[in-house]
């Protein structure tokens, strides 16, 4: 499919350029340009499979819908009215003159993570903001009832996967899983998430948190989105621009009984030591939550395939490293906007992904000598000849690995009788 946006791709749209963009497209089209032509067949409602159009008889508002659709919008007016409200909004925040988002209760703000915390002041928001950053799909995530002891469960494996210290660790953890226990003081709570198995497996726990817990005088709201007008690579909430924080506020929706009873399943499901739950989940559908069923997919394709035992991430990294030797910094960088087709991890994270695929007496890949001793973002990697025979399917990576790793409630132990999961059938298998 072809995919069209502004060159700053920064999620402010101009009038006046989509303008240019539908004169230019009918002009190219009506000339016989096939990319052009591809793009009316493409996204024209009024195109079907097989039919010659006579691009003679287009019009500019057959160019302009075409225009609005690759903007992700269903017309020419409601693309107009989202540019015309994000720089309404923008010229308020110049002027100062935004007025306060929030101010009608008492609010608070969840997020898994940091990132809006100050745009969300800067846009004019009064609320409570919590990052709730516990990660999910990584380590161990059990049903253990005394809250206490699962805190200390998850502090562990942060601080020894991560290498943050553990009392740093411990610290955040129970200062976050507190101020959630205290949300109840809150007449509102807004949940701000998007469709990555990081935010997704957060939202779900957040969710069946809530279920339980939340009062009948409070009122629970979700923004979760995955795309935005004028961002043709949408992975955060925090690439937007600050005016599109108050243009998604108004959007925002209640959360249904239907959202928590299946977000309170999926925690179920998550949590047990088989992920036949979650595939079952995933692969009904998920109508109520339409992000979470692709999260829950790529979470699965964590776990070691059968054709050769590597993860999705593993295999995409030896599959980038096949290539040619990268930095860090740069693998990391080639694997969440080229290659992962659901990026999800952050850093840190996939340090720790990338330190157990070290941990092998023939690992599939190298740090160079010389950065060995440098920060991850600074070091060397290469494939290994055991890592091309992984990519060739000549090795099996379950036969080679030396640590056990933990995928939600399901452990994958070396060289034991596991969960693996079959790509070419999409479904699950234990060997």
């Amino acid at each position: 499919m072809f995919h069209h946006s502004d060159s700053k791709n920064d999620g402010r749209l101009n009038l006046e350029q989509q303008r240019k963009r539908a004169k230019d497209i009918l002009k190219k089209a009506k000339a016989g340009d096939p990319i052009s032509i591809e793009r009316f067949q493409t996204h024209h409602p009024d195109f079907k499979s097989g039919q010659v159009m006579f691009m003679n008889l287009l019009q500019l508002a057959d160019a302009q819908l075409v225009i609005a659709r690759e903007n992700q919008f269903s017309s020419w007016s409601q693309m107009k009215a989202h540019i015309n409200q994000m720089e309404l909004i923008r010229k308020n925040l110049e002027d100062q003159q935004l007025a306060p988002q929030d101010a009608d209760c008492f609010t608070l703000h969840i997020r898994c993570g940091s990132d809006l915390e100050r745009g969300l002041q800067q846009t004019g928001f009064l609320g409570d903001y919590l990052a709730f950053t516990d990660p999910f799909c990584q380590g161990p995530v059990l049903a253990i009832s005394n809250r206490s002891e699962y805190i200390e469960q998850r502090a562990g494996f942060i601080a020894s996967a991560y290498h943050i210290p553990p009392e740093v660790t411990h610290n955040r953890l129970r200062t976050e899983y507190h101020h959630l226990q205290t949300s109840h003081r809150y007449s509102r709570i807004v949940l701000w998430f998007e469709h990555d198995n990081y935010d997704q497996l957060s939202l779900v726990y957040l969710l069946h948190y809530f279920r339980y817990e939340l009062g009948d005088a409070q009122q629970l709201e979700l923004i979760c989105i995955d795309s935005f007008p004028g961002i043709q690579s949408f992975h955060s909430l925090g690439q937007l621009p600050l005016e599109a924080l108050p243009l998604l506020w108004s959007q925002r929706q209640p959360v249904t009984i239907e959202q928590m009873d299946l977000c309170d399943r999926t925690w179920q499901a998550l949590t047990t030591a088989s992920p036949e739950g979650l595939w079952a989940i995933a692969t009904a559908e998920t109508p109520e939550l339409p992000t979470l069923a692709p999260a829950l997919v790529r979470h699965l394709q964590e776990l070691p395939w059968l054709e050769d035992g590597l993860s999705l991430t593993e295999r995409l990294t030896l599959s980038i490293l096949a290539q040619q030797p990268y930095l860090g910094q740069d693998l990391f960088h080639t694997l969440i906007n080229e290659c992962d087709p659901l990026p999800y991890l952050g850093d840190t994270m996939y340090w720790f992904v990338l330190q157990q695929l070290l941990e092998s007496p023939t690992p599939p890949l190298t740090i160079t000598l010389e950065t060995l001793d440098l920060p991850w973002p600074q070091r060397q990697l290469k494939i290994t000849p055991t890592g091309m025979a992984l990519l060739h399917q000549q090795q099996h990576w379950r036969s080679l690995q030396t640590c056990d790793r933990w995928l939600g409630g399901v452990l994958i132990e070396h060289k034991k009788p596991c969960w693996q999961w079959n790509q070419e059938n999409q479904t699950l298998s234990y060997a």
